[in-house]
């Protein structure tokens, strides 16, 4: 993690702590809770990077099962298909991702006389990327069987790829549901500061007592775990 990326992570946490603190204590000794709430921004963030890696290594993967297809349909052998897929990607107008780089990686060690199935298994097995697995078995299973790779290949990259059109399209159905879930996430906190503005007198009491402070302290626990429940039931995995 960068210097940037620090100062975000203590910028955020701090802005975190101090509504917190604002909210449900009108007090200032929120702001000690920065470490922790940084170190659950930053596990946060780490679990958005590794889930956008992934969400990018299924697309280019797929988009490499067309390509190795075609390869294949056109008469090449498994191992310069597979080349194909590499100068393919090292074609695209952007920058190589991590797809393009682990490929230019088990080609050169195909010269090497090292297994392709191997290869791709272990290639697999490091981003733990459900639809490289089962393909890694497929390629095993086979090269062990001598089986008609063209009719092999052909038949599994269709129903991949169906399988992943249709996971796309419920993403994109609930991303509206996810974006409502956002704006509800803010409503609990929004009512409150619309209270302390408006009706000081009513809440008053919730911040300068100690059962009141018990009471805010317990409703602060319920609405975090409101949001990981949230957060959670919004994950859907096809």
């Amino acid at each position: 993690m960068n210097f940037k990326e620090k100062l975000f992570v203590v910028l955020i946490s701090l802005a975190i702590t101090g509504g917190i603190a604002f909210l449900f204590y009108h007090s200032v000794w929120g702001i000690v809770l920065a470490p922790l709430v940084g170190f659950f921004v930053e596990r946060y963030r780490a679990k958005e990077r590794r889930k956008k890696e992934i969400r990018q290594l299924r697309e280019d993967f797929m988009y490499g099962l067309q390509v190795l297809n075609g390869a294949l349909q056109a008469g090449f052998s498994m191992e310069n298909a597979w080349k194909e897929v590499e100068k393919e990607f090292l074609a695209l107008e952007r920058e190589p991702g991590v797809f393009y780089q682990e490929i230019r990686r088990m080609n050169s060690s195909i010269t090497y006389n090292v297994p392709l199935e191997k290869l791709f298994s272990k290639f697999a097995e490091k981003y733990e990327v459900e639809e490289m697995i089962n393909f890694a078995q497929i390629m095993e299973h086979g090269r062990k069987s001598g089986g008609n790779w063209r009719r092999i290949i052909e038949e599994t990259v269709m129903r991949m790829l169906e399988r992943y059109e249709a996971q796309r399209e419920i993403e994109t159905m609930i991303a509206g549901k996810k974006l409502e879930q956002q704006v509800m996430n803010l409503i609990p906190l929004g009512m409150l500061l619309f209270l302390q503005f408006s009706a000081w007198d009513y809440v008053q009491i919730l911040y300068e007592s100690v059962l009141g402070v018990l009471i805010m302290s317990v409703c602060l626990v319920v609405y975090v775990i409101a949001l990981f429940w949230s957060g959670y039931i919004m994950e859907i995995q096809v």
